[in-house]
This record gives structure tokens, sequence and C-alpha cells, in this order.
């Protein structure tokens, strides 16, 4: 057997490999960024000054090959979205164009501690260092990365101080009552030349007509498809609406010329996310802070119509009472079997096309499961507007009851109420800071924390109440003004009759002789049909 020999390792200089003339190592496109001073300065930071520099420094290097100067006019604290040559370098670098970038200095990269480990870390990710002349570091060696590990340090303290110098204005601003409307997206708004907030008059009739016809019952798709069929656009000019869009205007406290400042707030200073404050922060409630184009009344029975739908959405008589295509529709409830009625039209011997409401179980199955009959349109109509007709003593008694629970000092409370929530508030904060400080033992902490949610949710119940009571009687009040002056108008019902009705009476059952209409603010009116 041939004997084997030893094995050699020879090692091959790297110039070697590139004098050979078989390969040779591609020129390195390196590129330098500037920022100008807009202000005099000394002769060696001009602009001319640096590309003579920087372009003498490529080009003395043959495995360098020069990619351009950028440059930006040096405003102190400008983002780098601002800059557009550093933008131009920047995308330059992604599309694979650039391979170094020169800068004479941190400092002149980015005066953002933030912006600066960001792009210093995105260019590191694409395999492009950049290289600080002034403090000799280059990303991509040893020291490069000390330097990203002081940046990050530099850039979350900056971040903190950055974030906390934004909270305590905004604190202040809330403080003082100062809204920040963003009429860009708040429909019906509109700023003036002296920076004022004004009413927009064309969308504030479209935020009108919302809060109208879904107090009238309308149904919240029902609603959009109507304001696409009229052509009207949204603020961001778009002809399509969407339902969470409605209901956004809806719940939205701004409209009635007061605000609710300090609704979300971020978890910590570094996150960009922000939540729901649900006492986690104070928030303050700013009155007559700009104009109303709704009443406090008319917003508070649209949130009381809103809790009713979600109440009612799943009954098997509510389900289908928000189909409000005619002025009875949804309101019609069998009184032989408790089904809903359906509106049609049908030809009498004359041959006249009349309007009648019938039994839906009827329809679809037959008089072998409920033995009502149908009842024209006009006699239903006559009998509603004949039994509301003689309740004016009654409709007397309730609005002077109703005016004085709205005339009662319940206000006051109200106010006490809010100042003991907003007292709990900073109190758990304060305990927060005390905790992370040590100065709070975690038994303590908990103890009080718990504590303090039971005050709060006790005070939260109560503020509630006091605000549903005065909610529900103003709302019963309004209501019975309004139907006052529709009652007497004459006996074909239409979309203005309709929207009082509904507020006024929860469901009508209907028997071949009369209507038992039972009203919102309880009992019941029992009517011949006429």
């Amino acid at each position: 057997m041939a004997q084997t020999a030893p094995r050699v390792v020879r090692r091959i200089p790297s110039e070697a490999l590139f004098t050979t003339g078989q390969y040779r190592r591609p020129q390195m496109v390196v590129a330098a960024y500037a920022r100008v001073s807009t202000e005099k300065e000394e002769q060696e930071d001009s602009f001319d000054r640096q590309v003579q520099h920087y372009t003498n420094l490529i080009t003395s290097k043959p495995e360098w090959q020069f990619g351009g100067i950028y440059a930006d006019p040096g405003i102190t604290g400008t983002r780098a979205e601002k800059r557009p040559d550093f933008m131009r370098m920047i995308q330059a670098c992604r599309d694979g164009k650039i391979n170094k970038v020169l800068v004479k200095s941190i400092s002149r990269f980015a005066r953002n501690t933030v912006d600066a480990l960001n792009y210093i870390r995105e260019l590191k990710d694409l395999g492009i260092s950049v290289y600080f002349e002034n403090e000799n570091i280059d990303t991509m060696t040893p020291g490069g990365e000390v330097l990203l590990t002081i940046l990050a340090a530099m850039a979350e303290q900056e971040s903190r101080t950055m974030s906390t110098n934004i909270k305590w204005s905004y604190q202040k601003k809330f403080q003082n009552g100062e809204v920040i409307l963003n009429t860009g997206m708040v429909l019906g708004y509109k700023k003036s030349s002296t920076g004022e907030y004004v009413i927009a008059e064309d969308e504030a009739e479209t935020v009108l007509r919302i809060y109208r016809e879904y107090l009238a019952g309308i149904p919240v798709p029902q609603i959009c498809r109507e304001l696409e069929a009229d052509g009207i656009t949204t603020k961001r000019g778009s002809s399509q609406w969407r339902p969470n869009a409605v209901l956004g205007i809806l719940k939205n406290e701004k409209y009635t010329g007061n605000a609710i400042l300090g609704k979300t707030f971020k978890p910590d200073v570094l996150s960009k996310r922000r939540m729901k404050n649900t006492g986690q922060s104070p928030m303050y409630y700013a009155e007559n802070t700009h104009p109303a184009i709704i009443t406090q009344e008319m917003f508070d029975m649209a949130q009381a119509e809103m809790q009713r739908r979600r109440e009612e959405k799943d009954t098997s008589v509510g389900s289908s009472r928000y189909t409000s295509k005619y002025p009875l529709s949804g309101l019609l409830v069998c009184g032989t079997c408790g089904h809903r009625l359906r509106r049609h039209v049908r030809t009498v011997g004359s041959g006249k096309r009349v309007a009648a409401w019938g039994c839906t179980n009827r329809i679809s199955n037959g008089r072998s499961v409920c033995d009502s009959h149908h009842i024209n349109e006009d006699v239903l109509e006559r009998t509603i507007r004949s039994a509301f007709d003689g309740m004016d003593d009654v409709l007397d008694v309730v609005e002077e009851s109703c005016a004085e629970v709205l005339e009662a000092d319940n206000h006051v409370e109200l106010e006490q109420v809010q100042q003991d929530i907003i007292t709990i508030q900073e109190a758990v904060l304060a305990l927060h800071k005390a905790q992370q400080q040590g100065a709070v033992s975690e038994i303590d902490y908990e103890i009080k924390i718990a504590s303090y949610s039971q005050q709060m949710d006790e005070l939260q119940e109560r503020q509630r109440e006091i605000k549903a009571t005065a909610g529900r009687f103003a709302e019963v009040k309004y209501w019975m003004d309004a139907f006052r002056e529709h009652v007497h108008s004459g006996e074909k019902m239409d979309t203005s009759d309709a929207v009082v009705l509904r507020q006024l009476t929860d469901r009508i059952m209907v028997y071949d002789d009369r209507l038992e209409i039972h009203l919102r603010i309880g009992g019941t009116i029992d009517a011949p049909l006429k």
C-alpha cells in the first residue's frame, strides 16, 4: 500500500489574490453627507470646502468610487424627513447605489439621536457603513457597536425627555380647557383665518341630519345608504359612508361645544401605541370650548338611543324595531300572536290602492296560526293621533314632574363626584410613583390600590346614575314638547311625526278593535280603532 502524504495547508496572502489578474475587488461606492449652515461659519465648514475635501478623500483611494456629495441646510432640530438630500441619499443606499457614507460628525448626520440611531441601524442591516470623521468611528467596526450602544441609551433618554415635555404640555392644555380639534378629521368644523374653530355650515347640516335620522329610529346602515344616494361625502371626500364613521359622529361629544380631554394615554413614554384612558391618567371636561352644532340634550338622547338599541338587539320583539322605512315601521306588534306587523298595499273593490298593515305570522302561515285582520294605515294613524290628542292633561303632569327633576340641584352633586374621581386618579398616580421609588411596600400598594379601585367604581356608578336620571327626564320633556307641535298638525303621519312617536312609544299592540300603546315613560294608552 502506498504511504499517505502528510497534509499541507498553505496560506495565500490576500494581496496575492488581487494581483493575479484573475479577480479584481469591485470598487466601493462612497458618498459623503454634509449639513451646511445657513449662518456664516469658518471657511472649513463651507460647502465648497467640504465638497473639495470629500472629493479628494474618496478619489485618493483606488478601492473607492466617488458616489457624490449630499448636503442640506443645517437647521437645528430638523427631522430627517424634512432634509431632502439626506432622504435622497438614504434611498440611494436602499437601492444599492452606495456602499459607504462619510460624515464629518454624528451631529452633522442627525441632530435627533433617535433619528441617528434608526438610520445607522438601517444602513448597517443593508451592509452599509457610516464613518464619522471627528469621532474616528466606523459603524461596521467594534467601535461602531459601542457607538450604537451609547446612541441607544441617549435615544431612550431623549425620547423620555421629549415625551415627558409633550405630555406635560398636553396636560397643561387640558387643565386650561384648550381643545385640540383635528378639523381635517372632524366633520362640521374648520379653522378660521385667525386660527379659531368655526362651524362649516354644509358639513354641520350633515351632522344634524345624522342625529335626526338616528333619533327617528333609522338603522345606521340605512343612514349610510341615504347619504351616499344624496351625493354627500365624508370629511375626507369619500363618497362611501361606513357605519363606524356615522357611529363615531354620534359618539363625539365635541359636537355639543364641549370636550372630554385626555381620553387616551401612552402606557410608556417610548410607546407609539395609545390606549383608552380608564383612570390611568387624569381626564378633564371642558365646556363651551368651541361652537356647538347640536344641543347637549340631543347628544344625550343619541347616547340613550344607542344603549336601547344594544339592549333590544337580540330580543324577539326588538330585533326589527329599527327598520323605519315608514312612520309606523317596527312599532306595531300583533296583539293576538306577538309577531310584527308588515305594511303592504292592496287593491279594494273600487280599484283604489290602499296601504294596510298585517301580521307577518298570519301572512306567512295562514289563519290557522293567527286569526288577526289587516288594518288600513289611515285608521291606525288616525287612532294614534286621537289617543295622544286626549292626553293633554297627562302630558302636563308628566312635563311638570320632568321640570322638577331637571331643576333639582343634581349638577352640584355631579361636579363633586367628578372632582372626587379626579382626586382618586391623582392619588393612584402618586401611589404608583411612590411604589416605583421603593417608598411603598408591595403589600401596602396592593391594599391601597384595591381601596382606590372600589371607591372609583362607586363614584363612576353614581356619576352614571346622575347623568342617566337627568338625561332621561330631559329626553322625555323634549319629546313631549315636540309631540304637542305635531299631534294637531293633520291626519297623515310624516317623517317628523315618526321621529317624535318613536321617542315616546315603546311598542303598539294591535288588536282587531283597538290599539294598546305602550309608553317609554311607563303606562299604556287604550285607544279604540277609529
